[in-house]
């Protein structure tokens, strides 16, 4: 019994660390196929300093979480020292434009096919409840915290307090 208890928790703190900063770098893919970019002003910084990278496996999940019901052009205006990057795993390209046209998203995002990002990050191994959607918040590529996108003013809050603390 005492076994089983030590090999649980290495694979809970092994799991806890997997993703924690001063890790190596995640791997964000920048020759992927851009779309819903509408200007130049809509390029994806790699570079800068606070980053918001969103994965999203869209043969298996909905777009409702890119709807504006989300604050998403709220978060541009007024974070635009933010770079937020988007991966939309799935196989049908038209599907992907068409879906964050009709719901007005603000931001570019990368069509990534292959699953390129989510296998290079190892997202299989990360102990979640859905596979289908990540979110983080990173600081010169390194991951910070996990990025809460789905909960508007709770999400508004841990972008004012990673501004405040850089």
């Amino acid at each position: 019994m005492k076994g089983i208890l030590a090999i649980c928790w290495f694979i809970a703190l092994w799991l806890g660390t997997a993703c924690s900063s001063g890790t190596e770098k995640m791997i964000l893919p920048d020759d992927l196929e851009l779309v819903n970019q509408s200007s130049e002003k809509d390029s994806v910084c790699f570079s800068c300093h606070h980053q918001v990278v969103v994965y999203l496996n869209f043969d298996k999940s909905s777009f409702f979480g890119f709807s504006k019901d989300f604050l998403w052009p709220e978060f541009r205006e007024r974070f635009p020292e933010v770079s937020f990057v988007f991966y939309f795993s799935g196989q049908d390209r038209e599907k992907l434009v068409r879906e964050l046209k009709d719901l007005e998203f603000p931001y570019p995002g990368f069509h990534d096919p292959d699953f390129r990002f989510y296998h290079a990050n190892r997202l299989d191994t990360v102990n979640s409840t859905y596979d289908v959607q990540h979110s983080f918040h990173l600081q010169d590529g390194f991951f910070i915290k996990w990025a809460q996108i789905g909960m508007g003013n709770r999400f508004i809050e841990e972008l004012e307090e990673r501004i405040k603390s850089e």
